[in-house]
């Protein structure tokens, strides 16, 4: 097939930060986001999280309570109080599913709290839900791609 080529338009993926110190769970959380057509980054820990939100901009962090050397609530102060990370909304994806838990997490500014074990469509559709890049992100239709493949048949009607 010489002289064939396809151009592929960049499309504009909304980007993740996926926080959790259990290597099972963020490795499944991952791999659904991004099957779903999001762009993840991964942290296993709180002391991570300033940094990565900084250096990466995510569109939304999705972080587990339970973190070693920082946990949740501190990596959640800690991007409330970075004027850079202040406005990446904050989902929440944890076991600690006590009403007093979601309050907390409430009250801390997070933009949604999800109870694990939790389904990775319900995930990738919070997540859209909580970030307006995301969401449009995700309505804006896919371009085509362009193909210089020979046309066939009658040409399209007007």
């Amino acid at each position: 097939m010489t002289g064939t080529t396809f151009e592929t338009v960049p499309q504009k993926q909304c980007t993740v930060l996926l926080v959790d110190d259990v290597h099972d769970s963020r490795e499944m959380y991952a791999f659904f986001l991004r099957a779903a057509g999001f762009a993840v980054h991964e942290a296993a820990d709180g002391t991570d999280v300033l940094a990565l939100a900084t250096e990466f901009h995510p569109d939304v962090v999705v972080m587990d309570l339970s973190l070693p050397s920082m946990d949740g609530w501190a990596a959640m102060a800690s991007l409330s109080a970075n004027s850079d990370t202040a406005t990446i909304p904050v989902v929440v994806l944890s076991a600690h599913t006590f009403p007093a838990d979601q309050e907390k997490a409430k009250e801390t500014g997070a933009a949604a709290f999800l109870a694990k074990p939790c389904a990775p469509d319900l995930l990738a559709r919070v997540v859209r839900e909580v970030s307006d890049s995301c969401d449009r992100a995700f309505a804006q239709p896919p371009e085509a791609a362009v193909s210089t493949a020979p046309q066939t048949g009658p040409p399209p009607a007007p």
